[in-house]
This record gives structure tokens, C-alpha cells and sequence, in this order.
């Protein structure tokens, strides 16, 4: 009775919200890169006073491995989410290859992002499910791959089902660190042209950090990666460092 009326709660929260245009351009083909340009963005949200982002220009060029960093509450969360066009900017423009944000077909663009973001965590259902969000044109051997390279592939065979294992909701009776490697294996299974990760390797031990995070920046895979995280041994690997403070950003080199 209870998870019945969850449910439905969350089902009302979903059906409340306004309906997203379907409408727009394309912004990208099979065989072309991905270029984002924030154009002096600021984000507001109705019971703050100050700006959660506030002036903040920056440009993501294909291939780029970009470590953003800052003190907590500093709005790198919503710096992510703008990126990914689940939240548009209160002032300022997005570009997705030179094309404003609101002006492309929204569900065309994010299928081209891999995210893990904090709110992400495995659903009730099987893990290839979890993985593949029931897409039957993933092949055996790119599951295989992406399990290989987030160090999913003990688990997986420690399970009596293997990869047709049901999962419970939200993680739950799962470790921390395989919940996060679930979501992660998910937001590259299908190769995006973008990477947006929030602290996906929090809480690994070292030698697992070190080796999915030379995976994930490793110049050969076809996306930009933009990571979030306290851990500074992401700057040996990644390109370009992002520092963001209050809201604005203080370096960007």
C-alpha cells in the first residue's frame, strides 16, 4: 500500500510538470562532434536571493576532459544540468554547435549525452535493463565492454542470474561503489558524444579509481568529458580546469 501510494506521488509530480516542446533542429549527425558554448548564463531559482550561476561563459570542444571543482554549494551541480538541457538558463544563452539550446529538438540532443549525475541510481529490473533501458540493438559484446571497463564483471558473475539479475529500486541491497559503477556503465554503453559525470568515482578504493578514470578520459573515446568531483587526481587527466566559486567562475584554464 505504501510503495502504491509513492508511486503515485511520483507519477503526479511528473504529470504536473509542463510538456516539453518537441519541436527544433537537429544539432548533430552520426559521424560530427559535439561543441557547447554557455554564453554569460546565470540561473535563478524563485526562493534565493542570490544567483545559484551568475555570468558564466564557457565552451566545450569535442574531445575536451574538463575538471570542474569548487567549494560545496558552489553551483556545479546546475553547471551540469544546464549543460544537459534538463534546466534552461534564467539569463545568457547555450549553444549546442551554434544552434541556441531552446531552439533544438531537446530529446535529440540529450540522447547524445551520457550522464551520472547524484539523482541517478539503478531501477527496479534486470541489470542488462539497467543498462541497455530495454534498447534491444545493444550487442552482448559493447555490454561486455562497458562491464570491463567499469569493473562491473565480478559482480555480474557473482550473480546466480548474471545480467538477467532484477535489481531492487534506487540501489538498494547494493553496495555504493557498484550502484555508481551501474549508472556509469549506462551513461557510456552507447558511446555519447558528451560525458557529464558528478563524483562518479566517490568512495572507490584507489586502484579502481585510477583505472576507470584512465578509461573515461582516455583521448581515443569519441566524447567530451566534463566531470564534477572533489578528487584532484582527476587533473593529471583531464585537459582543461574549471573553477567555480559562489556561482561564478574564478578559473578557467
Amino acid at each position: 500500500f505504501y510503495d502504491v501510494l509513492t508511486s503515485m506521488e511520483k507519477l503526479g509530480q511528473v504529470v504536473d510538470k509542463e510538456l516539453e516542446s518537441q519541436d527544433g533542429d537537429i544539432v548533430c549527425s552520426d559521424d560530427k562532434s559535439i561543441k557547447v558554448e554557455l554564453d554569460k548564463v546565470s540561473y535563478f531559482v524563485p526562493d534565493r536571493n542570490n544567483a545559484i550561476l551568475e555570468d558564466i561563459s564557457l565552451t566545450i570542444e569535442p574531445k575536451d576532459r574538463i575538471l570542474i571543482y569548487g567549494s560545496h554549494g558552489s553551483g556545479k551541480s546546475s553547471l551540469l544540468k544546464l549543460i544537459a538541457g534538463i534546466i534552461m538558463p534564467s539569463k545568457g544563452h547555450v549553444y549546442i554547435n551554434d544552434i541556441s539550446l531552446s531552439g533544438i529538438k531537446l530529446n535529440d540532443y540529450r540522447a547524445l549525452v551520457g550522464q551520472s549525475l547524484p539523482e541517478e541510481s539503478p531501477f527496479e529490473g534486470t541489470i542488462r535493463e539497467n543498462l541497455t533501458f530495454g534498447d534491444q540493438s545493444i550487442t552482448d559484446d559493447e555490454i561486455k565492454h562497458v562491464l570491463e571497463k567499469t569493473l562491473l564483471v565480478d559482480f555480474v558473475k557473482s550473480q546466480p542470474d548474471g545480467l538477467r539479475t532484477i535489481l531492487y529500486p534506487e540501489g538498494q541491497r547494493l553496495s555504493r561503489t557498484v550502484s555508481k559503477k551501474i549508472v556509469l556503465a549506462r551513461s557510456i554503453l552507447k558511446r555519447p558524444k558528451l560525458l557529464l559525470l558528478k563524483d562518479p568515482l566517490d568512495q572507490f578504493n584507489k586502484q579502481e579509481s585510477k583505472a576507470i578514470m584512465e578509461f573515461l578520459t582516455d583521448k581515443n573515446n569519441p566524447w567530451s568529458l566534463v566531470v564534477v568531483s572533489y578528487n584532484m587526481d582527476w587533473k593529471a587527466n583531464c585537459t582543461r580546469l574549471v573553477n567555480l566559486e559562489d556561482g561564478k567562475l574564478i578559473l578557467n584554464r
